[in-house]
């Protein structure tokens, strides 16, 4: 029945025959009202009639919930053209140029029409940019179009290889981390600059901070209504000198080595003439705002299982986090919405599960979205300065993680960004901007080393026995690991060396705030695959239960085992650092141990294109699985058959009540079905 409406609709389209189109279309909104190719008809039915709005609008929907999908874009394409929006049109259809390419899809209509309407709009916006810069009077346009040129080497967001590209040198340049937002890129904590090369301007070779600047020329002045500024200035040459002149008093300073933010502190209403043209950063304010905390902290440990720190050991394996956290919350049934690191981290930053960001694809990147405001946006609405210092390539500037952050700090977790130089350059931070109140989201990615079979700090590897550091298999990726009890053991020497090193950054903090100053938080993306033995299922808590644990101001002193999502860091943060969250829709919630209300279950899904999707939900007395038969396609949908639902009590007893596992199996129907293929 299904197939044979949507048959139907598709050829009434293909006649023009709009009346009975729009019969059909409300058949088939009873039939299937999930369905993403219902989008698809009503779109073309609202364009059909010239209602380009419309169009518009179910089009963009539909892009909110399958970002990945070529026939989304190729739509809001045709729409773009239709009001004669070159430029967006253009974009779209190469969106979808690349997608048709990068999935090797055959050459369907839409497909050839998009090569065609390329070559038809390219001259056409070569031709509008040669006017826009004759005409000299329209910036806004010219800003946009320059976007438009340097984001398309990148199809807009979609293939963004930068942080992972050695020979990508973008170091020192302008660069454009969204569509709406240039930054500078200056070399970050280099003060000998001859021993770099030019050939090592990549986010590889050299670790960058992306600055907003105010301006690029010879001339600033520091406006504000705070006394004292620390103003950021890169020089685009080298011997730059710079003329302060700070209560009627003239300063020469040099700024010899260029391409490289230099923080000067200064008077409100200083001059800063310079010699060379430099950037001038945003001038950061100094001081404090008792409404504030001094310190807010998002502590990432990039696959720190919550299983391996249990009970008693937790104190064995990381003495100093166990030490520094037990004046806080320590939450012990913390689940991953997600399975690896790029949805995870996603759901960290906006509170959405995989399912509602649909930032899932394994090799085409995503975006947050625009809609739903970031954790970083909030804090600096709140007046914090923001760092983001990081070295993980799954959470980078284009994903929508620089959006409200001032300082974004990145180097490549494996050639510099290690744990060692992570927690000095923290320090070191903490210390520069002391006189601000500050948000920071630090990184620390070492603990993939042992999944990804690299040789691991030689701190470690003298507490290895011969035993443990003997052949194992290696596994598919770091997320599809088999059960290895060496591994497992190779991990847990890890934690303690890393636990060691944390020592340090707890000390600082402990010496430099008071309890009622700052808002700490330690937690992690997803525990390991070789600490999931082999009888049990994939989405097993070995897997999906993570460190989770908070200190610092209005936190209480307790060990809980609510039932809490990793959607839930952005509601807690809030209500720690004392932020109102906006109206905007989340999967988060604010959990009873701060104040809120408990969940019955958590929700961890695994949706990867060419795997079955999976999922399970976990409560305080059983875990429900639910498991596809069908792999699931590159837009995150999949043809629902033969799928399994069952359940295990925490003693590992089956559950047989029927009415538990009706009850979960509607959760997750319901739950996944705009994703479901309908034929």
């Amino acid at each position: 029945m299904k197939k044979s409406l949507k048959s139907r609709i598709e050829k009434e389209f293909e006649e023009g025959r709009l009346e009975q189109i729009a019969d059909d279309l409300q058949e088939y909104r009873k039939e299937c009202p999930y369905d993403r190719d219902l989008w698809f008809y009503e779109c073309i039915e609202a364009m059909s009639i010239g209602d380009l709005e419309l169009a518009q609008q179910i089009i963009e929907k539909c892009l909110r919930n399958f970002p990945t999908s070529y026939e989304a874009y190729y739509y809001q394409a045709c729409i773009y053209q239709e009001k004669g929006e070159i430029l967006d049109a253009l974009k779209n259809y190469m969106i979808t140029d690349f997608l048709c390419n990068y999935f090797k899809l055959e050459k369907t209509e839409i497909y050839r029409d998009t090569e065609e309407q390329i070559k038809i709009l390219q001259p056409q916006f070569e031709a509008s940019v040669q006017n826009t810069i004759e005409d000299g009077n329209n910036s806004e346009q010219v800003g946009k179009m320059l976007s438009f040129i340097d984001r398309s080497t990148c199809y807009f967001g979609k293939y963004v290889t930068a942080p992972r590209n050695i020979k990508d040198n973008i170091i020192g340049k302008e660069y454009w981390v969204e569509d709406d937002e240039q930054r500078y890129i200056g070399i970050y904590r280099a003060p000998i600059q001859l021993y770099i090369g030019e050939e090592n301007l990549s986010l590889v070779r050299t670790q960058a901070e992306f600055l907003k600047y105010s301006k690029c020329g010879t001339y600033t002045k520091i406006a504000g209504s705070t006394e004292e500024y620390l103003q950021p200035i890169a020089s685009t040459e080298k011997n730059n000198i710079h003329f302060v002149k700070e209560d009627g008093k003239v300063y020469s300073i040099p700024q010899y080595d260029a391409r490289h933010f230099n923080y000067y502190r200064v008077k409100k209403d200083t001059l800063i003439k310079s010699k060379k043209n430099a950037y001038y950063g945003y001038p950061i304010p100094l001081g404090h705002n008792p409404k504030r905390r001094k310190l807010v902290l998002s502590f990432f440990v990039d696959g720190l299982a919550q299983e391996v720190i249990n009970g008693p050991d937790f104190e064995k394996l990381m003495p100093n986090t166990y030490r520094f956290f037990k004046k806080g919350t320590i939450c012990t049934n913390a689940f991953s919405c997600s399975e690896w690191t790029f949805p995870s981290l996603a759901t960290y930053e906006s509170g959405l599960n995989t399912l509602h960001h649909m930032m899932f694809h394994g090799e085409i990147d995503g975006e947050l979205p625009k809609t739903v405001p970031t954790l970083s946006q909030y804090m600096k609405k709140a007046g914090y300065y923001t760092c983001k210092l990081d070295g993980d390539w799954r959470c980078i500037y284009s994903y929508g993680f620089a959006r409200g952050v001032d300082q974004y700090i990145y180097h490549i977790q494996s050639m510099g960004a290690r744990a060692e130089q992570e927690i000095m350059n923290v320090i070191e931070h903490l210390e520069t901007f002391k006189e601000t109140d500050q948000y920071l989201w630090m990184t620390v990615g070492d603990l993939h080393d042992v999944a990804d079979g690299w040789d691991l700090s030689l701190a470690v590897q003298k507490n290895l026995t011969l035993e443990e550091r003997s052949l194992d298999d290696k596994g598919l990726t770091s997320v599809k690991q088999k059960y290895s009890p060496k591994k497992s053991m190779m991990y847990k020497k890890t934690i303690q060396y890393f636990d060691m090193l944390f020592g340090f950054l707890y000390s600082y903090i402990q010496n430099n705030y008071k309890e009622n100053e700052m808002v700490i938080s330690l937690f992690a993306d997803h525990g390991q695959g070789y600490l999931v033995s082999p009888d049990k299922n994939f989405l097993s808590k070995e897997r999906t239960k993570v460190a989770f644990m908070f200190r610092g101001d209005g936190v209480k002193e307790q060990i809980t085992d609510e039932m809490i999502s990793t959607a839930d860091y952005v509601p807690i943060m809030c209500k720690l650092a004392g932020i109102e969250m906006s109206d905007a829709k989340i999967d988060g919630r604010l959990p009873k141990a701060f104040g809120g209300k408990e969940r019955k279950y958590t929700i961890t899904e695994s949706l990867h294109p060419g795997d079955v999707y999976t999922a399970v939900a976990n409560t305080k007395e059983y875990e429900i699985y639910f498991v596809n038969s069908e792999a699931t396609d590159n837009e995150g949908r999949f043809h629902l058959r033969d799928y399994k639902v069952y359940g295990l009590y925490r003693d590992g007893e089956k559950v047989e009540d029927e009415a538990i596992l009706k009850e979960y199996e509607n959760i997750f129907i319901e739950r996944i079905r705009e994703h479901i293929i309908y034929e």
